[in-house]
């Protein structure tokens, strides 16, 4: 009876259709919709550049269509016609943000700089921690020493005209020709240097850095010929925020490291894991990470705060806290961490989840994981559109949304394939595979099945904007977890005890430690196998479009016909595979 009562419910959800979709997404998930419209949005005015004026017409025209909507809804009862019309609201409001980002006030220091370069006298505050680069990935340093470099961004508040100071605005990226160690962020400095724009590649294939910077608006290049070029004004304020930041991240680090600086390779890796900072990380570390594909445990994303607001949640229920007030606790913590770490999209984006996931602790609700993950990308692409286009926003959204519509097919087609079994049916502890003894299967299998969904959601984007596949990630990451997850359980624990218990915490600093040698060990002895990265070259954008229609092709479209289907999901595949061996 089971088995025909899935039949059955299977044939009403393919002739449902568009019924199901407007109950699913439209009453579940309705901000899923007006997440779509910002992202159209941004797309079209970055590619046909509409005046601003033509997107608040058409932000007048639909905002008076979503009043007749409600109308009609009540008369006809259509709940979709509110909801396409505010998608398409949201189409405009995503047009002007792109373009109001873009918009130069008359004073901006890109304003000042042409073609040619120019001397100049600038002051501005520092904003990001400068950045000492010895270049040991450079392919001809052996043949030719250079120097170490320093750059970090400057946020211009005046420069020096003929007529003294006049106020300026805008971002420009310093790059001083020797280290600079002396200069942190908040500092109010003066530089005397050479003001250009940054050009386009000049090699095919070379990374854009003028289009990269563009979308974080910095559009000017600032060189510095030595560390004598930079003045360090007395008498300027640092704001509040700032002081606030640089002493808890300060904090922070002494309570992990024991030291403000890492002193080897496993404390670099530490400071990369627990607190987002990976420029202490050493080159073959890094290159080692890279090439494996397991580059994504040292940027901060859910994994990370999860690990430590699952931590603080659990010691808060261990003193007999309720739920409010471990919720009230947990946000605490949450903005904490958000001072010490960098603000990248995808901490951001777990940062909104939890947030809106407390919240409807504190208020008991039930929040739905689609909806708060559409409002997060709202938000940020409000804060910065151009989020959109950069690989680390794509990635961190692109696994999760594949996690939330995939990941449970493909952990019970597995458990199905290898115990030979239907999903909703125990499998005997008689069977071979890792004494099965739940529906869901062993947590291993959970595990590579949230690896290899991610893996397949992230593919696309790794190919388009690194030129790589690697095929062996999702197992790589389930041999590096135990590990990660133990580091960052481990850590955070060792963060929390140093301000109460000391001594346990310097037992937990040894453990810790000695978990990263092992990862970096076992990292790099998996990097020398030398088969998990392969380098393809670019691929068109068409091609990574096939790829991921494939994908929700096979996950949500029902034919009648299954050789039908099968069939054009192998013409697919074939003509996915023909085109990147041509390219490779």
């Amino acid at each position: 009876m089971d088995d025909i009562r899935r039949k059955l419910a299977l044939i009403d959800k393919q002739l449902a259709g568009g019924t199901a979709f407007q109950k699913q997404i439209i009453g579940t998930a309705p901000l899923f919709l007006a997440a779509t419209g910002l992202i159209v949005g941004i797309l079209i005015q970055n590619t046909a550049d509409w005046p601003v004026g033509l997107w608040l017409t058409l932000l007048a025209l639909c905002a008076a269509g979503t009043l007749v909507s409600f109308v009609i809804q009540k008369e006809s009862g259509l709940p979709a016609v509110p909801a396409y019309t505010a998608l398409i609201c949201f189409a405009c409001l995503g047009g002007i943000r792109l373009a109001s980002f873009y918009q130069a006030k008359p004073n901006d220091i890109r304003n000042l700089v042409t073609d040619e370069r120019k001397l100049a006298t600038i002051r501005g505050l520092i904003i990001t921690e400068p950045y000492v680069n010895t270049n040991p990935q450079w392919a001809f340093a052996r043949f030719k020493p250079t120097d170490p470099t320093s750059s970090f961004y400057l946020k211009i508040s005046q420069v020096q005209t003929l007529d003294g100071w006049a106020k300026a605005t805008g971002t420009v990226r310093v790059q001083v020709d020797e280290p600079v160690r002396d200069l942190k962020v908040g500092d109010y400095v003066e530089a005397y240097c050479w003001l250009d724009r940054f050009k386009e590649p000049t090699n095919p294939g070379q990374f854009n850095t003028a289009r990269y910077l563009a979308r974080r608006n910095v559009f000017i290049a600032a060189s510095v010929k030595s560390r004598d070029g930079i003045r360090w004004l007395k008498g300027h304020r640092v704001g509040v925020l700032t002081r606030v930041r640089t002493k808890v991240r300060e904090t922070a680090v002494q309570a992990l490291l024991g030291s403000p600086v890492p002193e080897g390779p496993s404390e670099g890796l530490l400071q990369a894991l627990l607190l987002g900072y990976r420029r202490n990380i050493d080159s073959d570390t890094y290159q080692a990470f890279r090439k494996t594909g397991l580059l994504h445990f040292i940027s901060l994303s859910g994994m990370h705060l999860g690990i430590l607001m699952g931590i603080i949640y659990w010691l808060c229920k261990a003193v007999g806290l309720l739920k409010r007030a471990r919720a009230i606790i947990c946000i605490i913590a949450m903005c904490i961490f958000l001072l010490i770490v960098p603000p990248r999209a995808p901490i951001l984006r777990v940062a909104i989840i939890c947030f809106v996931f407390c919240v409807s602790l504190f208020f008991r609700r039930h929040s739905n994981p689609l909806n708060t993950l559409s409002l997060a990308a709202i938000i940020l692409l409000l804060m910065r559109p151009t989020n959109l286009f950069e690989a680390g926003w794509q990635l961190s959204f692109a696994a999760v949304l594949g996690l939330l519509l995939f990941c449970k097919r493909i952990h019970f087609f597995l458990y199905e394939k290898i115990t030979g079994l239907p999903w909703h049916k125990k499998a005997p502890k008689t069977r071979p595979f890792f004494c099965i003894n739940s529906r869901p299967g062993p947590d291993l299998l959970t595990l590579f099945s949230t690896c290899l969904t991610a893996w397949l959601c992230g593919a696309g984007i790794l190919l388009y904007h690194f030129y790589t596949i690697n095929p062996l990630t999702c197992i790589w990451t389930v041999i590096a977890f135990p590990f990660v997850a133990g580091i960052l359980i481990i850590g955070f624990l060792k963060i929390i005890l140093s301000f109460l218990l000391p001594t346990v915490a310097w037992a937990l600093g040894v453990v810790v430690t000695a978990l990263a040698y092992l990862l970096i060990f076992i990292v790099k002895l998996i990097a020398q196998l030398d088969v998990s990265h392969i380098l393809v070259g670019h691929v068109p954008l068409a091609l990574i479009i096939l790829y991921y229609c494939l994908i929700f092709f096979v996950a949500f479209v029902y034919l009648r016909r299954s050789l039908l289907k099968k069939a054009i999901c192998a013409t697919m595949a074939m003509s996915l595979i023909f085109f990147l061996g041509v390219t490779k």
